[in-house]
């Protein structure tokens, strides 16, 4: 197939080409050269601006397209417009953030209401995130209609993952030592590897497969103990977990998801203290999953070979200890 990938360099884009590749696609990539051009180098790139400049999309003609950069409606719109006549089938990356209501369990797709945008604006931040995807999604599918997919991404982890989320708990319990980890033991978290998810997106295209799926990851939600615990057994660490409450850390001024990954405080929004979503749709039609352990093995040696790195997410080690000696 002849596959259009808006996108392509960065983390989720760059597996997408990697398993589009590996799977013997021609794949032809328009962003805005400014990151990793090194990367696939007998690839054919075009440059352009999604925010006002598509001429150089103003030709050609694909079966497909996997749009990985499309945050605002008006980015999702000008290019639906501009590849409608020639592209055949439309995948677009979204997001379980669509969703408004998180108070019944994992969210279903059909079920589960969306959420909306309060004011017009098209500034990307954690409250208008979701429902920014949500217009684009519409845009999307009136656009291509029965042509297009819609995939809603959890959480994604693995190599080359630029967010820091699941890679700072995989880097600091390989540290060792006493590490905090919030909330209790048994609580629910989920993730989804990123070649698991891009590679069943390009089989999805292959078939052309139409619709909306939450890909969210793994066939059961494991605690949040669990996921340390197998950090510790694969880094052959001594980790000494230290379980700090949703008060603690609250009281502490810690920061939900970034400062402190994979924690939400339990409230009546999100009584699970996380985000879950079900994922038995994507499941049927083919989505499987690695396990944990190859997961963090791989993500572990990635950021062992990473040099000079500032840090996305985590706790600084002195804001760590300080909550820790508060307890």
């Amino acid at each position: 197939m002849r596959l259009l990938i808006l996108g392509g360099t960065q983390f989720c884009g760059r597996h997408m080409v990697e398993s589009a590749r590996k799977s013997g696609h021609e794949v032809t990539l328009f962003n805005r050269g400014k990151s990793n051009q090194d990367l696939f180098p007998d690839v054919e790139k075009r440059v352009g601006d999604r925010n006002g400049d598509l001429t150089s999309l103003e030709e050609g003609a694909w079966d497909a397209v996997i749009d990985v950069s499309g945050y605002v409606p008006s980015q999702v719109k000008a290019t639906t417009n501009l590849l409608k006549d020639r592209v055949k089938h439309y995948t677009f990356i979204s997001t379980i953030s669509v969703y408004e209501d998180f108070t019944k369990g994992p969210v279903i797709e059909g079920e589960t209401k969306l959420g909306e945008l309060t004011e017009d604006t098209e500034e990307v931040t954690g409250g208008t995130y979701g429902p920014l995807k949500q217009l684009s999604e519409e845009i999307v599918k009136e656009t291509f209609g029965e042509r297009s997919l819609c995939i809603r991404p959890g959480l994604i982890v693995g190599p080359d993952d630029t967010t820091d989320r699941f890679t700072y708990w995989v880097n600091r319990v390989g540290e060792g030592g006493s590490v905090l980890v919030p909330g209790e033991p048994s609580r629910e978290i989920q993730w989804i590897d990123v070649r698991d998810l891009t590679e069943w997106i390009i089989r999805m295209v292959e078939k052309e497969a139409t619709g909306t799926y939450n890909a969210a990851g793994l066939t059961y939600y494991p605690s949040m103990e669990e996921y340390v615990t197998t950090v510790k057994k694969v880094t052959n660490s001594d980790a000494v977990f230290q379980w700090v409450s949703d008060d603690v850390l609250t009281r502490q001024g810690a920061f939900a998801f970034v400062e402190v990954p994979f924690w939400i405080p339990r409230s009546e929004t999100y009584p699970d203290g996380f985000i879950l979503a079900d994922a038995t749709k994507a499941i049927e039609q083919g989505l499987t999953f690695r396990s944990a352990e190859e997961t963090i093995r791989d993500t572990f040696i990635w950021q062992a070979a990473r040099k000079g790195h500032q840090w996305k997410a985590g706790l600084t080690s002195e804001k760590e200890k300080s909550i820790l000696s508060s307890i």
